[in-house]
């Protein structure tokens, strides 16, 4: 699988666990569940099963609409793909150096940066 770096550690993208395990095994489902939503903010499960519906792996991920200009529209839509990365890894996927996606390294980068503003003379500084 291809993997990316991030602050020197590589990280496999959800895209390629997807393929991977879909490549190897079409019999498997990978499933989503909706375990709470509101307009704000979004938490789901995934469960990989076997052919006879025996849970595998599960994975949860949490996403807050305002976290980022992307989940403005689509912080379902990530979540989902936060929550199949983590079962994938969970399930062996991608998992050399972290069972942490790539997305998953990538967006709680970009959310610690937002969170570690400071102000100095009334002014944000980046």
């Amino acid at each position: 699988m291809e993997s990316i770096k991030i602050k020197g550690k590589d990280y496999v993208m959800v895209n390629e666990r997807l393929k991977a395990f879909r490549e190897e095994h079409k019999e498997y489902s990978l499933i989503s569940e909706i375990i709470s939503i509101d307009n704000e903010s979004c938490v789901m499960k995934a469960s990989i099963l076997d052919e006879n519906g025996r849970v595998l792996a599960t994975g949860h991920a949490q996403e807050d609409k305002m976290s980022s200009m992307i989940n403005q529209t689509s912080f379902v839509e990530n979540c989902e793909t936060s929550a199949w990365g983590r079962a994938l890894g969970n399930f062996g996927y991608g998992i050399d150096t972290s069972v942490a996606s790539a997305n998953e390294v990538a967006m709680a980068i970009a959310k610690q940066e937002l969170q570690t503003r400071e102000v100095i003379g009334g002014e944000y500084i980046w």
